[in-house]
């Protein structure tokens, strides 16, 4: 009984956690959009030097 109250208690936790990650991206500007890109492609510009130094 306890484990059924904790695995709804869970589902309802992970899908309210879902809608406010889906509010914050969707209130994003334009602006903060191509700042989040620009650093992701930093990042990844950066792991793959790593990754060719180390010869994997």
């Amino acid at each position: 009984m306890i484990l059924k109250i904790l695995l709804i208690d869970m589902i309802i936790v992970a899908v309210l956690m879902y809608l406010v990650l889906l509010g914050a991206n969707m209130s994003k500007t334009a602006e903060e959009r191509e700042m989040e890109d620009k650093e992701q492609i930093k990042y990844l510009k950066k792991y793959n030097s790593r990754r060719k130094k180390n010869g994997k």
